[in-house]
């Protein structure tokens, strides 16, 4: 075995080495708030007015509600619209995509025409004769 000397010595070389002290570590700081200042004058908290970011955006306006009735191939070019703003990364409600539709609609002989469709499908219109 280990002659006594070196049990000793490794005895000693460890008990050195548990009360061996660590040298301090300097602490964080603690951060201190900043010093008070006055101020001759208060100054206002927005330092630009809002009027030009209401510019960009227009305000938003309560509509009055409204009722139609569709029939079925109306109710299918709607979800069809509706597909295809999905698709563009909209999340679109019916009430929008007939919006947007009536938005980018023009006057002229396609409006006429699908007017004339319309019509002679709807069953609440008396029909008149042409002369």
């Amino acid at each position: 075995m280990s002659s006594p000397s070196k049990r000793s010595e490794m005895r000693n070389t460890l008990l050195a080495a548990i009360q061996r002290k660590v040298p301090a570590t300097p602490r964080p700081s603690e951060p201190q708030p900043p010093a008070p200042t006055t101020v001759a004058e208060a100054e206002p908290r927005r330092k630009e007015p809002r009027a030009v970011a209401a510019a960009d955006k227009p305000k938003p306006r309560k509509g009055k509600q409204v009722q139609f009735w569709f029939h079925e191939e109306d109710g299918r070019l709607v979800r069809e619209l509706a597909a295809w703003l999905a698709g563009q990364g909209v999340r679109p409600t019916d009430s929008l995509v007939i919006r947007a539709a009536l938005r980018t609609a023009q006057t002229g002989a396609g409006l006429l025409q699908a007017y004339r469709r319309a019509a002679e499908l709807d069953g609440r219109l008396k029909r008149h004769k042409v002369k």
